[in-house]
């Protein structure tokens, strides 16, 4: 998970509130709207998908604008909010609010997240057509203002009994895996892990066979050019392409190629990998300092 940045709201989605927001506050007087009458806001789709890379902007896995889901950080018509509020009450007057919209696949949203919004203790849910934050205090990353790299990593061994699903295939939970956790004890980290099923036995799939194709043979590549003290500053740079913002599971990226070409290897080069708060936000190679 990387920090997005959706760019400038589109005009289509300003006139699609102005349109519909007086509608759900007019039933709103009487009873909370309800999912099926908010409706209106995928006309973000398109703006969201394109600023996000094609990429869900939880798991970061490439995704066709078609069948996925416009998102909203603060669920719409309902939300779960345990363990900080018992409300039910959903965010229907931030439905067609640009900051409050993303783009996820299935499996992030409806499958992980669904109306989900942990709330940390202490914190006062938002009442009807207050803005955010207010008293909140969200467990949940919002991939607009977190860079997630701060706060997930992902490690290769054995993985932890509760990071395991229905269904995997017989030992497969025995089997060293690429799987996420929270970095440096994050507890938003490992919140966004559970809440969006960041560690479910498919996205771990994906993550092993990303590591495989993707990052194994750059790390191969590199490690081929220190031995031989040649070229080495050029397969750093094909490797460091992996952790640009528009490749798939770059935050994977980043901690696969740490691992298997350690920053001790490229120090006498001058050359190092990323602090998780710079990767993949800028193009080139990283100079120690």
């Amino acid at each position: 998970m990387i920090r997005i940045h959706r760019g400038a709201e589109p005009d289509e989605l300003r006139r699609v509130r102005l349109e519909r927001l007086p509608e759900l506050a007019r039933i709103a007087r009487t009873r909370p709207p309800r999912s099926e009458e908010i409706d209106g806001y995928r006309i973000a789709a398109g703006p969201l998908w394109r600023a996000q890379n094609f990429k869900c902007c939880y798991c970061e896995r490439k995704i066709p604008k078609l069948y996925n889901d416009v998102e909203h950080y603060r669920p719409k018509a309902s939300a779960t909010r345990e363990p900080g509020s018992q409300d039910r009450h959903g965010y229907w007057w931030l439905a067609f609010t640009w900051t409050n919209l993303l783009f996820a696949c299935p499996s992030c949203n409806r499958t992980g997240k669904n109306d989900r919004f942990p709330l940390d203790a202490g914190s006062v849910a938002l009442v009807a057509k207050e803005a955010p934050p207010g008293k909140e205090k969200p467990l949940l990353l919002d991939p607009a203002e977190h860079h997630g790299i701060e706060h997930i990593e992902f490690v290769f061994g054995v993985i932890p009994a509760r990071a395991t699903s229905a269904g995997v295939p017989p030992g497969w939970s025995a089997r060293k895996h690429w799987w996420p956790r929270a970095r440096g004890g994050s507890l938003t980290g490992d919140w966004t892990i559970r809440v969006c099923g960041l560690d479910s036995s498919e996205h771990i799939e994906l993550y092993d066979d990303h590591v495989d194709k993707e990052a194994r043979p750059a790390a191969r590549d590199l490690e081929e050019a220190l031995k031989r003290r040649r070229d080495v500053t050029a397969a750093f740079d094909q490797a460091m392409r992996l952790l640009q913002p528009g490749k798939p599971f770059m935050g994977l990226s980043y901690d696969a190629l740490r691992l298997l070409v350690p920053g001790d290897a490229l120090a006498p080069w001058n050359l190092a990998w990323p602090e998780p708060r710079e990767a993949g936000r800028s193009p080139g190679r990283t100079r120690r300092r």
